[in-house]
């Protein structure tokens, strides 16, 4: 089957409006108060990157601004927190693309076969998504900033047409290098043989497949392959506010809806392109890029988790889908990379092992001697009130039960003894 791939996702947006969107998007700010933005700078028109264009198209134009402002991805996934635990250290993420520019100061040292030329600009957005260094200056870091990176060329770097032959001999080769992680940047609208068996080669030998859900094509989305195999992470894009790009589900050529594991940041992203500069990078290629980073962070904490184990983690620690974990189109929900870190593979919270911890006594006192004020005090009141019956008691066999006169005095101390009358009077 022959597809035309259609030059760019979301290429009908004008690269300046969107850039101004995205740039406004700082930490905890939502997209609606993003457009209200009247701070007297106004961020940079950005360049946006392919996955996929006509061979008549030119390349993508180089990035050439730096852009100081956070992007809404960082912000959203709670990044900088989830760093605390784990930045993705010892684990290598390799990058299946068509080209990948490495010279520039995010990915500077960071990628193994990485070159200078990337004219699609998409394998160069991907590892920076995945693994892009901090850089002064510069909001922009990787999910995993700390991970190894290794770039396997997929795909026509003209086009960004990859057949599935194509991916099938990048996942081995990846595998052959010792990668934990494999990224596949652009998914082909055609499955194989090879392309399952190489999957499934990967997986028994402990490597995790992530792989976008859908694939952009002239006749509109498709079912992205190796994303379909049941042990590849598919992941399908969201816009900044959380909502599924392609919002309705897919059929696949053999009649079954198409498959979506997770979904992740794919729409309006800004991310290092070509050139060392910031990009407006989409679709679900960007969106397996976050899932991967996500991936290489749990696999660094908890590095014991088998491939398809840690797929199954990503998806029962997501933010769950309104449609439960088979929606076939949130799948199972936002991935939420603090969820992963912080619960175990049984699905425990993960703590740190210490003391049990203590608190100080509170200025009013211990909440645990609440009950025994009340035992006191019952029991106090009690004895007074037997005091006071037994004078009761006392004072009224003195006066004979009688009613006490005006001005008598109360006996004080226990009744005089009478003596006894003479019956015989």
């Amino acid at each position: 089957m022959s597809q035309t791939p259609v030059p760019g996702a979301r290429g009908r947006r004008a690269a300046g409006l969107t850039a101004a969107l995205v740039l406004a998007l700082g930490p905890a700010v939502t997209p609606t108060a993003a457009v209200a933005d009247t701070s007297d700078e106004a961020p940079p028109a950005l360049n946006q990157v392919f996955e996929f264009k006509n061979a008549q198209q030119p390349c993508a134009p180089p990035g050439t601004e730096v852009v100081e402002r956070e992007p809404w991805t960082r912000s959203f996934l709670g990044m900088d927190r989830a760093h605390s635990l784990s930045t993705g250290a010892g684990v290598e993420v390799a990058v299946l693309a068509p080209e990948l520019d490495s010279s520039g100061p995010a990915l500077d040292g960071a990628v193994t076969g990485g070159g200078s030329v990337d004219c699609l600009g998409h394998g160069t957005f991907l590892a920076g998504v995945v693994g892009g260094r901090e850089v002064p200056d510069s909001g922009t870091l990787g999910v995993a900033p700390d991970v190894s990176l290794r770039f396997v060329p997929t795909g026509d770097p003209n086009t960004g047409v990859t057949p599935p032959g194509q991916i099938a001999s990048g996942i081995s080769t990846a595998v052959e290098a010792g990668s934990d992680v494999i990224l596949v940047g652009t998914a082909s609208w055609e499955n194989s043989g090879a392309l399952d068996s190489a999957v499934a080669a990967a997986t028994e030998a402990g490597v995790l497949v992530v792989a976008p859900a859908t694939v952009n094509t002239a006749r509109g989305p498709m079912a992205g392959y190796p994303g379909q195999h049941p042990s590849a992470l598919s992941v399908a894009a969201h816009d900044p506010e959380g909502m599924p790009v392609v919002g309705a589900p897919l059929l696949r050529a053999d009649g079954e809806l198409t498959r979506v594991d997770l979904l992740a940041p794919g729409d309006l992203t800004v991310g290092p392109g070509p050139g060392g500069g910031h990009v407006i990078g989409s679709g679900s290629g960007v969106a397996a890029a976050f899932a991967a980073g996500a991936a290489a962070l749990t696999a660094a904490r908890v590095p014991e988790l088998t491939a398809e184990e840690l797929r199954a983690h990503l998806i029962a620690t997501a933010y769950p889908s309104p449609g439960g974990a088979e929606d076939p189109v949130n799948g199972g929900g936002r991935v939420d990379l603090m969820g992963a870190l912080v619960t175990g593979p049984s699905g425990e919270s993960v703590t740190v092992a210490g003391e049990r911890f203590t608190p100080d006594p509170s200025p009013r006192g211990s909440l645990e001697a609440v009950p025994t004020a009340v035992t006191v005090g019952v029991f106090t009141l009690l004895v007074v009130m037997c005091v006071l019956g037994a004078a009761v008691v006392r004072n009224g066999k003195a006066r004979g039960w009688r009613p006490a006169a005006p001005g008598e005095p109360v006996p004080i101390g226990p009744p005089p003894e009478r003596e006894p009358e003479s019956r015989w009077r």
